[in-house]
């Protein structure tokens, strides 16, 4: 028996409202998970902490200036000390900055007794042994900021800078020691070797080197005449 036409109508109709609300109950289900999708707090990546900033660039170390090379002409090749041409070349160069430091200078001038005769009795060899020993002790008594020389064959020349006010006060002392440096035994692998000298010094400003060794040497002849073991200061009194 074939049910009646507003029986299949109802049926649709009522199967149609099912449908519609499977429908609406899966809209909802969808609109609530959206919408605690949407409520739910999103994960948050960790901040990435800002680059440092760059270290500022170190300056390179300073590298000390090499010591200027000394030119061979103005080195006595046997004592190591400056020969004549390496002291004007002193006076030349450094003296006008001791004078701005409003510094004078001393001048000690010095040589060796009966040389010559050393060289006759223990030979060239030994004689130059004697004179690097006593250029070590020249060499003694140059200060900071002085020069040492050899002068002639046995001739020694030092200066030494001092604030004028001293050099009255230092300059005999120093002419002093030197003088008795001079007669201290010398060591020698043949033995011990007693030799002498004799010492002239002067005093002045550094812008007249030549002047003041000039009068440094006219000392020392002075001295000389006294006899081995004496020193003369000039401008002063004879001393012993």
């Amino acid at each position: 028996m074939v049910p009646p036409v507003a029986t299949l109508l109802g049926g649709l109709a009522a199967l149609a409202g099912g449908v519609v609300g499977v429908v609406v109950s899966v809209a909802t289900v969808t609109g609530v998970v959206v919408g605690f999708l949407l409520s739910a707090p999103s994960e948050q990546k960790p901040a990435v902490p800002a680059a440092p900033p760059p270290l500022p660039e170190k300056a390179p170390p300073r590298v000390p200036e090499a010591p200027k090379e000394i030119p061979p002409d103005r080195i006595d090749a046997l004592t190591g000390l400056a020969n004549m041409n390496g002291l004007n070349a002193w006076f030349a160069e450094k003296t006008a900055r001791l004078a701005a430091d409003n510094k004078g200078i001393i001048i000690m001038a010095a040589d060796l007794a009966n040389y010559a005769q050393l060289v006759r009795s223990r030979g060239q060899e030994q004689a130059d042994a004697i004179l690097k020993e006593a250029a070590k002790r020249v060499s003694t008594f140059t200060g900071e900021d002085g020069i040492a020389a050899r002068t002639g064959s046995d001739e020694f020349a030092v200066v030494a800078s001092v604030v004028p006010q001293k050099s009255a006060e230092l300059i005999s002392d120093q002419a002093g020691k030197l003088t008795e440096m001079l007669q201290r035994p010398i060591e020698l692998p043949t033995g011990v070797v007693w030799i002498g000298g004799s010492v002239g010094a002067a005093m002045g400003n550094p812008t007249e080197g030549p002047a003041v060794l000039a009068k440094a040497r006219e000392a020392l002849k002075k001295a000389k005449k006294l006899g081995e073991g004496h020193y003369f200061v000039d401008g002063i009194t004879e001393q012993e």
